[in-house]
């Protein structure tokens, strides 16, 4: 693709991601999923704003450790606008009757199974950035695609292949933790490969990824009784 069809896709793109988003809201009213949503986008503008300073954090680590440790962080933010609509496990979701002391405990177990799972998602992403050619727009739109259908969205949509318009909805979950990392090292990248193939290839990595991540939170939760 030229630049220029690649920035009319990314136009295109903006503008479907923000009606998605507004006609979810205003049909889904002001419910926990809403709050977390916009939560989230408000954190993605702001990151956005604040770019420059945010991708010059950890200067001193490597460009890999750089990427994989300012996603994480993001990554945990995020995590927690989602405690009060879908943890990780349905029985450490917080409510405003909770007591603080309890929502910071059900938070830090969120991130326990979470925290690990980032570090490999984002190190696996890390591995293929380095290797595969992408341009910004390229970057931005296939990795979240990659993660909204490895973090169950393949199979939600696969179900209700309806609700498809609606795809960049949850796709601003993964904006705003992998935007900020790549900016942060992209000057840095040097890879080498690229054929029509990438953007598949891409996706599946990232899907598998999710997949594995997935079952094994779901194995080593099992013992202390987390669903």
């Amino acid at each position: 693709m030229t630049d220029q069809s690649l920035s009319l896709a990314a136009k295109i793109y903006v503008v479907w991601a923000a009606l998605a988003v507004v006609f979810a809201i205003l049909v889904a009213g002001l419910n926990a999923e809403t709050v977390t949503r916009l939560l989230t986008i408000a954190f993605l503008v702001l990151q956005i704003v604040a770019r420059k300073r945010l991708a010059a954090c950890g200067r001193f680590l490597s460009p890999r450790w750089r990427f994989v440790l300012l996603g994480t962080v993001l990554a945990s933010v995020v995590e927690g606008f989602h405690m009060i609509s879908k943890p990780v496990f349905d029985s450490v979701r917080i409510n405003a009757q909770m007591p603080l002391s309890q929502a910071l405990g059900f938070y830090a177990i969120d991130l326990l199974f979470t925290v690990p799972a980032y570090l490999v998602i984002l190190t696996v992403i890390w591995r293929l950035i380095t290797r595969y050619k992408l341009s910004l727009w390229e970057y931005i739109f296939l990795v979240a695609l990659a993660q909204t259908l490895g973090d169950g969205g393949i199979f939600y949509f696969a179900s209700a292949p309806f609700m498809l318009p609606f795809l960049p909805y949850p796709m601003t979950n993964y904006h705003a933790m992998n935007i900020i990392p790549y900016l942060a090292v992209r000057e840095e990248l040097a890879p080498t490969e690229r054929s029509f193939r990438t953007p598949l290839t891409l996706i599946v990595h990232i899907i598998a990824t999710y997949l594995v991540c997935g079952s094994l939170i779901k194995i080593a939760a099992r013992p202390f009784g987390f669903e």
